[in-house]
Order: structure tokens, then sequence, then C-alpha cells
């Protein structure tokens, strides 16, 4: 059973969307992180596994000090597919759904998991170097940053700058413009920074909206930004994917018969005739779509 299980998610992530993708690594980490937790719990806190299961989450959270960036640097990448709570990994997952959708139908699917990585990206370090420099966010260094929502929050305001007008349907709401449902979001992780709630998180969604907005921007102006993560995406996949090629090119065709090379030729040439005669009588756009491929192979030859 669990080996159906691992085969299904293997297909989910080779066969889903880039969205499926990016829910199911995160949905991945927050079961491993949770299991670990689990054992702790019924190991009795032995100090062993304890020290095993805080080490393992630190070195994937991002320590918000410029010493812990320069010590563990990975984790500008590995936080923004860690949750904890499963609130957290929850709306993370279905604003990502949601509004993924809506840039996915407008633009590339491709450019989704970079624009992800790139508010992630932007989000942290925004956030460490704000806490680290401004004084009245002091008491906040060395904390952890973790979760999907810088990615999100730049996804969601890319997808507004793309398509303002586009109208969602909000429960209790009715329809509303993309572009209000994103300067809400806004507004309220500035008033959160300003109450001091979350303030990490917070900065961390400014950072990611920042760069979703600018993702667009140059988009607008014909600059891609996700293309050089992408060749970086492809090369890893062709270092996985490569196999030895060999310098010999082998055909293997079957030796027909002269009967058999003129009957083939005979009824290519009676389809031809037909093709051209239908032509001839109804004009060259009466032919259906494989007609046109047969006289236009025949032409080559």
């Amino acid at each position: 059973m669990a080996n159906q299980i691992l085969e299904d998610i293997r297909k989910k992530i080779k066969n889903g969307n880039v969205i499926t993708r990016l829910i199911i690594v995160n949905a991945a980490v927050f079961l491993l992180i949770s299991l670990f937790r689990i054992l702790l719990l019924f190991l009795g806190s032995s100090n062993g596994f304890t020290l095993f299961v805080n080490e393992f989450i630190a070195n994937l959270t991002l320590s918000l000090s410029f010493k812990g960036l320069l010590y563990k640097p990975w984790t500008l990448i590995t936080y923004m597919f860690v949750h904890v709570e499963l609130m957290h990994l929850f709306w993370n997952m279905i604003t990502l759904f949601w509004f993924g959708q809506i840039l996915m139908n407008f633009t590339d699917s491709k450019k989704i998991i970079p624009l992800y990585i790139l508010g992630g990206l932007m989000g942290g370090i925004i956030t460490v170097v704000l806490i680290n420099t401004i004084p009245m966010f002091s008491v906040y260094i060395g904390l952890p940053l973790l979760g999907a929502s810088a990615g999100v929050t730049a996804i969601i305001i890319a997808a507004a700058t793309l398509v303002p007008n586009f109208q969602m349907n909000l429960m209790f709401v009715g329809p509303v413009k993309l572009i209000y449902v994103a300067l809400f979001v806004l507004f309220i992780d500035v008033l959160s920074v300003a109450s001091y709630s979350n303030v990490g998180g917070n900065l961390a969604h400014l950072g990611g909206a920042l760069m979703g907005y600018v993702f667009i921007l140059q988009l607008k102006k014909g600059k891609d930004l996700s293309k050089g993560m992408n060749r970086f995406f492809n090369w890893v996949l062709a270092l996985f994917n490569s196999k030895p090629k060999s310098k010999l090119h082998v055909v293997h065709k079957r030796p027909i018969s002269d009967e058999e090379y003129n009957f083939n030729r005979k009824a290519t040439q009676q389809q031809i005739d037909a093709i051209l005669d239908k032509i001839s009588k109804s004009g060259y756009d009466s032919l259906t779509n494989s007609e046109k491929d047969i006289l236009f192979n025949a032409s080559k030859k």
C-alpha cells in the first residue's frame, strides 16, 4: 500500500501541473516534519532525538540574522517550503492554487515556479536586511522565518498586475476585481507590520509582492525574469535524463518486395489523383487536413 501511495505521488509530481507540484512538495515537507514531531512526542522527548529534530527544522528555516544567512545560505530557498502548522500550510496552498491558476491561464506555466522562488528569495532577503538594520525590529533578530507566503504573495500581485480587471467570486461578497483583492492583501500586511503582528512574515510578504510587480512589469517590456531559472532547471533535468549516445546510427527497416512497392506506389498515386480531382471541382479549401497533408508530403518527394 505504501508503495502504491508513493507511486501515485511520483505520478502526480511528474504529470501534474506546476501548481500541483509546488503543493505536493510543501505538503511532503510538512508531513516529514510532523512525523518527526509525533515521534518526539511518543519517545518522550529524549535528548538525542530532540536535538536532531530541532537541528533538522533549524537547517530548513531562515534565521533572521546576517550570521545565520552566511552560515546556512541554502535556507534562503528551503524556508519557503517549510510549514509546521496545518492551517498555515492550508491557507498558503489554497491561495497558491486559486491565484496560480489565474496567472497560469494568462501566461506560460513555466513562469509559476520561478516566480514563486524569486518571490521567496526577495521576501527572505528584504526581511533579513530590514530586521537587522531597523532598530525597532532588532528584537526579531535570529528568529526563524518559514512558509510559502512570500512566494504566494508574489503570484497574487503578479496576477493582479497582469489582469487587474479579472473578477473573482468571493464568498459572501460576490464578484470582485483582482486588483482590489491584491490591494486588500497589501493593506493587511502593512497594518500587521505596524501592529507588530508577525513582523518577519509580513515583511516577507511585502518583499514577495514587490517581486511579483517587478516580474510582470519586466515581462510587459519583453524581459522574462524566469528564463535563467528555467534554463537551470532544464540543465539539472538533463543531468538525470542523459543517456550515453551511440556514435552509430542504425536504422531497422523491413525490406519490401517489388509487388508491395508497386502496390503502395499505385495506391498513393490514386489518392493524389483523387485529391487533385477534388481541387479542380471544389477548390483547395474543400480538402480535409489529412488530404492536405498527403498532398504536401507528395510534393516533397
